[in-house]
């Protein structure tokens, strides 16, 4: 059997090519990436999440420390710090908290983040606030659960924590330890 001229060559190229990929691969083992410094799905506790809207190119999502919130909006929006004050202390957040910043009428508004985008960030929403729809969102529950947990925080009052959502049909333990991850149970507003 005698090889050919094009055998020959497709068989290099072959190793070559085996080669190369195997050296790479070798290479990003040895040199982990390093993480994120985005705390997506784990907020690191003491920021808040804040969106800012409407802002001559200071659109975007931020993770602030807690205690800096003021002066680091004042920063972004160029708003002066005791406006900033003034609409962080009305908006009542927490830790816990994702809030939306936006200027209307050359006034900064400071309002609760919507649910899906808390979601979609990975922040919890807080089971005490949430209505039927914004629940629906969570993977898990569906809109007749959902209509069921409001139900429940009607005629009971207030969640005093997540696990109070075991008095639901349907949510047991397991079902329940999925669900943390996404609800919260705020401080009362």
């Amino acid at each position: 059997m005698t090889v050919r001229e094009g055998q020959r060559a497709g068989g290099l190229t072959i190793l070559i090519v085996s080669t190369a990929v195997y050296g790479v691969s070798l290479f990003y083992h040895s040199h982990p990436r390093p993480d994120s410094p985005l705390p997506w799905g784990d907020q690191v506790s003491g920021r808040i999440a804040i969106e800012v809207a409407g802002n001559r190119g200071a659109d975007g999502i931020y993770f602030i420390p807690e205690a800096k919130a003021a002066a680091e909006l004042s920063k972004i929006t160029g708003y002066d710090a005791p406006t900033v004050d003034g609409a962080l202390a009305k908006a009542r957040f927490s830790s816990a908290s994702a809030i939306l910043v936006f200027a209307e009428g050359g006034v900064l508004k400071i309002i609760e983040m919507p649910a899906v985008k808390k979601l979609a960030l990975g922040l919890p929403i807080d089971l005490n606030r949430a209505g039927e729809e914004e629940l629906a969102l969570v993977p898990g529950i569906g809109e007749r659960m959902a209509a069921q947990i409001v139900q429940l925080r009607q005629s009971r009052g207030r969640f005093a924590r997540v696990a109070d959502l075991t008095a639901v049909p349907g949510i047991k333990e397991k079902k329940l330890r999925d669900l943390e991850k996404y609800l919260t149970v705020g401080p009362l507003p």
